[in-house]
């Protein structure tokens, strides 16, 4: 992990356990208990695989599920921001707030797949299962890019690299922080 200005910035493995008692939950649990707000008000994590993906591929979608039952609960306790993850070659965005599959919960981040930097991309006709979650799916390539205003807003943006640099999505996500 490590600190850029007013973020602080988790990666794990997506790929290796995350279960109660395993080392690198233990890890993690530490590091998101040690982050000061005050100075470090963001609190962004970033793994391969992605918690919440709405793509029709049911053997990833368990994977994301598992990882859910392993440690979303701390996402979700830490408060983070924003979780960032790729793994399928699309672009996918979730509501704010998604914790255990709704929408609006206090203290639970927008996910966000971004795994269409140049590999050969997901198909034109791949399809989406029913769920509540999804804001946004683009099958494009293209690379997501942050900007933090301040303690309490952060402007996200999901750009086509084939496209001159247009942005084909874009969202504030806001924070109390009181």
């Amino acid at each position: 992990s490590y600190d850029l200005g007013m973020v602080h910035v988790v990666m794990i493995s997506t790929e290796h356990d995350l279960g109660v008692g395993s080392r690198q939950r233990l890890w993690l649990e530490g590091d998101l208990a040690s982050v000061d707000r005050t100075v470090t008000p963001w609190l962004i994590v970033e793994g391969h695989r992605p918690m919440y993906n709405s793509e029709s591929q049911w053997d990833q979608a368990l994977v994301g599920v598992n990882m859910q039952e392993e440690f979303e609960d701390l996402l979700f306790r830490y408060k983070v921001d924003l979780y960032l993850a790729g793994h399928f070659h699309s672009y996918l965005r979730t509501c704010d707030g998604l914790y255990r599959w709704k929408c609006g919960q206090k203290g639970g981040p927008t996910h966000i797949t971004v795994g269409s930097a140049g590999a050969k991309l997901d198909g034109m006709d791949t399809e989406l299962y029913q769920q509540d979650w999804t804001v946004k799916f683009v099958i494009e390539w293209g690379y997501g890019r942050a900007t933090v205003m301040n303690d309490t807003a952060l402007h996200w943006e999901f750009v086509a690299v084939d496209e001159g640099g247009k942005v084909k999505d874009e969202v504030w996500i806001w924070r109390d922080r009181g």
